[in-house]
């Protein structure tokens, strides 16, 4: 199994190559005035969309990992957290690929989706204080993934409709057109950044849940490393 050491090396790089792809898709969109279907963050099943559901589908997966083998963990989890979390990822996989919460205008789907994350720890949060006190800067990067997806996919997400009614009839139509763009831009690559994090937590967690005598203590577990 792929060291701590190894993982952050290979979430590093799978950043910069999503900053790539974020920065060829906005100067695509000021060169050009558009995007190769391949490459369009937000299209369907674009590489970069793709990647999201790839993303998730691993993170639910490795849920699924820590839920058969919670046994081996100091102190086992309950089976509701991990369940719960696959779950919402396989979910978000399946609207990632489908866009079905565009299906589904008639319902807050933004709220679903916050009710679901408040929910999970109110219910686990025996499980998520001892994950705190046994893997902290797991549990802290996981927040800070989260944090990111969130500031990027609810937080862009709402200046949406303020660009087009503050600026649209007092600005020129290109600069509204590639603000627009720009909050796309920064939307997916921080969903995509987040998740990267999350799924470079979830992996480290799994490495040590299988590696027991690997793990570090508490007390010798420094941020770089987890």
């Amino acid at each position: 199994m792929l060291s701590a050491k190894k993982l952050w090396r290979g979430t590093i790089a799978l950043i910069g190559f999503e900053f790539g792809l974020s920065l060829v898709y906005f100067t695509m969109i000021v060169r050009r005035g558009s995007v190769s279907a391949l490459l369009d963050f937000n299209g369907l099943r674009s590489l970069p969309s793709l990647m999201q559901a790839a993303h998730l589908l691993a993170i639910g997966t490795l849920c699924l990992v820590i839920l058969g083998f919670r046994q081996r963990l100091s102190r086992p989890c309950s089976r509701f957290l991990p369940l719960a979390l696959a779950i919402l990822c396989f979910y978000g996989c399946l609207d990632e690929l489908t866009k079905l919460h565009l299906a589904l205008d008639q319902f807050n789907w933004q709220l679903i989706y916050l009710t679901i994350l408040v929910a999970i720890p109110i219910l686990s949060w025996r499980d998520l204080v001892w994950l705190w006190c046994e893997h902290p800067m797991i549990i802290l990067w996981i927040a800070i993934g989260i944090g990111i997806f969130l500031l990027g996919g609810f937080g862009a997400d709402m200046l949406k409709e303020a660009i087009s009614f503050e600026l649209s009839g007092r600005t020129s139509s290109r600069i509204v057109f590639l603000l627009e763009h720009l909050r796309i831009t920064v939307e997916e690559f921080a969903e995509l950044v987040g998740e990267t994090l999350i799924l470079n937590a979830f992996a480290i967690l799994v490495q040590r849940t299988l590696n027991p005598k690997n793990s570090p203590t508490i007390s010798s577990t420094k941020p770089a490393q987890f």
